[in-house]
């Protein structure tokens, strides 16, 4: 627990009734958070520091994206304890002392979210054993919602990443001139801020902190989940966007990246190669109640029942620990 936390907890939730796990925190503190103590508790889960682990076990050890299990010689202990390590990195990258742990012989099977990123990262692992494991979302926990906001909404969730963010990103929401609308943005913080010092914000615009709002609540207020991506940055899948086709907020996103396994263009969403193919889209679907009505419960419907069936997505999971 450190890295992917939002993805551990949709897995626990696919998973604990057919894997027996133990919550490892990076820290102690951790442990003490009310929201993941009651949710763990109400899953039957155990936790523990990675200290109080028996020194003889067998099974596994699962990490996604945690910055800490290589620095801070979680890895290895894992392995000391007799632990399989399961490493999913979750991006684009390599973490700090992934490649020195793989070399160290102290990472056993390597996890990809998408054929985008095992392109990518498959020649840092080797010949390391490898599964195809995408990502779940419990679609109980993104529920539907008809639209029928006063104001016509565009919005995007995503980390506070600066390079998620094009650099042109609030000139690139007004340039859509839509008429009466706003724009909110969800997770905001002081980089972007900093970032994006240039610019003026109106009233059109709520800049939001981290989980300000249930990410749910959040993506339900959205008409549009309009999702340009910065240049230099590659969507490894698109979990956001998948959350807001939960909710039946209707993605307009950039080609390639995973997205394209994602969307179907013109059915749950849009793809849009310019600032053009943007306004022409944004403005169709603002004009066009039914249209959008339609999109909407089309995206939700194909998030619902083909990007997270439960079935699919455990079947795989089982697999890896076999």
């Amino acid at each position: 627990m450190g890295g992917a936390d939002t993805k551990l907890a949709h897995l626990l939730l696919l998973l604990h009734k057919h894997v027996s796990f133990t919550v490892v925190p990076n820290v102690s503190a951790q442990l003490k958070e009310t929201k993941w103590r009651q949710f763990l508790h109400g899953l039957g889960i155990r936790t523990a520091l990675i200290g109080q682990l028996p020194t003889r076990q067998s099974g596994y050890a699962l990490a996604l994206s945690n910055q800490c299990f290589f620095t801070h010689g979680i890895a290895r202990r894992a392995k000391e304890c007799g632990l399989k390590v399961v490493w999913s990195s979750e991006m684009m990258w390599h973490h700090a002392g992934e490649a020195e742990a793989v070399a160290d012989g102290f990472v056993d099977v390597v996890l990809y979210v998408s054929e985008l990123q095992r392109r990518v990262l498959e020649p840092g692992y080797g010949k390391l054993p490898s599964f195809l494991t995408s990502n779940y979302i419990a679609p109980a926990l993104f529920p539907f919602a008809e639209r029928m906001h006063p104001v016509f909404s565009i919005g995007r969730l995503s980390r506070a990443a600066p390079e998620k963010y094009p650099e042109d990103f609030p000139v690139f929401y007004e340039a859509l001139r839509l008429p009466e609308t706003c724009f909110r943005v969800m997770a905001w913080d002081e980089v972007l801020t900093q970032k994006y010092r240039w610019h003026r914000f109106d009233e059109r615009w709520e800049l939001l902190s981290a989980m300000a709002e249930p990410p749910a609540d959040f993506l339900r207020s959205l008409d549009l989940f309009v999702y340009p991506l910065g240049h230099t940055f590659t969507e490894s899948w698109g979990r956001s966007t998948v959350e807001a086709m939960l909710t039946g907020a209707i993605p307009l996103v950039p080609p390639g990246h995973h997205l394209d396994h994602l969307v179907i263009e013109g059915q749950t969403g849009f793809f849009c190669d310019d600032i053009e193919v943007y306004r022409e889209h944004a403005h169709r679907l603002r004009r066009d109640p039914a249209l959008r009505r339609r999109v909407s419960r089309q995206a939700h419907q194909h998030a619902a029942l083909e990007l997270c069936r439960e079935d699919d997505h455990r079947k795989r999971w089982l697999e890896v620990f076999q």
